[in-house]
């Protein structure tokens, strides 16, 4: 185990978990603390041998409380001099998530707010403990969200409940979360580690180039629903290339043997 500034990254096996370190503030997000995760996330992903990453909070009430605000520049004066099309550093972390080719986990082990929540719906999959909740308040801060994270939650959710959700500024219980589709899973909070990890190595036991192709394919065609005839033919080829792989040959003896494959990620 490693620590350092506030992620705490802990290895086992071929599945990383990140945890956000700052329980005295709520596990709020500092731009220190997102340019280490994402540091983190861009070497495992030149690392290549872990297969899945499990963000958490530390404790268990919080995930994290959003972003923090005594960090957002609301001086005017420093406000003026901002770049619109300067990348965040909660956008950093997203696209170093993004870019990492093996599946990131959110484990919502409490309460997820604001730039938290966001940061909890890029993840590919989303496994929330019951008495956890879930929202947005930037128009409970007089604050009009950054465009990207608007497209994200309009491409999960829909029109209809991404405006609910932005234009109440509401807190949502587990049961809701569920229902809107922030989450893919609630269960109970002493089943919420255990479900997670189990999710987790069942996923780092499946063939690497499968992984990567997956995400990649499926990302891709999200957001870029008109492909290029390029496009098409670059995702057709992950097919091919998988036909010609080491693990697929090691797929069909391991069926043939009936034993557990032993993928490379060749």
């Amino acid at each position: 185990m490693t620590s350092e500034s506030d992620i705490i990254v802990e290895r086992k096996g071929a599945v990383c978990t990140l945890t956000i370190n700052r329980p005295e503030k709520r596990n709020a997000l500092t731009p220190e603390c997102l340019a280490r995760m994402a540091d983190v996330l861009d070497s495992l992903a030149d690392d290549g041998s872990v297969r899945a990453v499990v963000l958490r909070g530390a404790g268990e009430r919080v995930f994290s409380a959003g972003y923090d605000i005594t960090a957002l520049p609301t001086d005017s004066g420093v406000a003026e001099r901002l770049d619109p099309g300067a990348e965040s550093p909660l956008e950093r972390t997203i696209q170093a998530m993004r870019r990492f080719p093996y599946p990131v986990i959110a484990m919502l082990n409490g309460d997820a707010f604001g730039g938290a929540c966001e940061l909890a719906i890029c993840c590919d999959i989303r496994i929330q403990a019951k008495h956890a909740r879930m929202g947005m308040p930037p128009a409970k801060l007089g604050l009009v969200y950054p465009y990207a994270g608007y497209r994200r939650f309009l491409a999960l959710l829909g029109l209809s409940r991404a405006l609910e959700i932005f234009l109440t500024g509401r807190t949502y219980d587990s049961a809701q979360c569920l229902g809107l589709g922030l989450v893919n899973y609630v269960v109970p909070a002493e089943q919420l580690s255990p479900f997670t990890y189990d999710m987790a190595e069942e996923i780092a036991d499946n063939a690497p180039l499968s992984l990567r192709g997956s995400k990649a394919a499926l990302y891709k065609i999200a957001e870029t629903p008109v492909l290029t005839s390029s496009e098409e033919v670059e995702l057709q080829s992950l097919f091919v290339r998988s036909l010609q792989s080491e693990d697929v040959k090691e797929g069909k003896r391991a069926f043939r043997e009936k034993r557990k494959p032993r993928f490379q990620g060749r």
